[in-house]
């Protein structure tokens, strides 16, 4: 199976306030630039894989409606200010990987991870997804695993507020 791409989008199914436009982020959400690879190890179900990856797509874009700023962008202005985006031109929505191995699972590598960059490039999605099928001996494996470029800490205070106040 090749790697197959998509991109999720946040669905509208729970009809939540519109969120700000962008939000500033604090020096410590951004600083220092870490990547957070997040790897769940699932022993394959009975159901066919493909069911299991569109059912982690329904979530993964509710998930995303709940908590806009997972699904923003980052920018910044001429005052080197960064802001999470997430009004429609922020939102470039999350990269969804599938891919499948046929060899077995030894230890944790790259190839695991949706993506590697150290920093996002300009208007990239601060979250990514991946779900690999791996074989980890007696049975098949699904690993799932998630990158998350920064920590939104500003950004969670200032969403929250924001529906407090609402």
């Amino acid at each position: 199976m090749a790697l197959e791409t998509s991109t999720i989008f946040p669905t509208n199914k729970h009809n939540r306030p519109t969120p700000p436009s962008k939000v500033r982020l604090h020096g410590l959400d951004i600083c220092p630039a870490i990547q957070i690879h997040n790897h769940r190890f699932f022993r394959c179900p009975s159901i066919p894989l493909s069911d299991v990856v569109e059912q982690l797509k329904t979530s993964l874009a509710e998930a995303l409606e709940l908590y806009p700023p997972v699904a923003s962008t980052m920018q910044s202005n001429d005052k080197g200010e960064i802001f999470s985006v997430m009004d429609k031109e922020g939102i470039v929505g999350t990269p969804f990987l599938v891919d499948l191995k046929d060899t077995p699972f030894v230890k944790d590598s790259e190839d695991l991870s949706p993506r590697t960059d150290p920093i996002l490039p300009p208007m990239a999605s601060t979250l990514a997804v991946k779900v690999t099928q791996v074989i980890v001996v007696p049975c098949n494996t699904v690993l799932s695993s998630v990158t998350h470029l920064i920590r939104i800490i500003a950004n969670a205070c200032n969403y929250s507020s924001f529906h407090i106040q609402q």
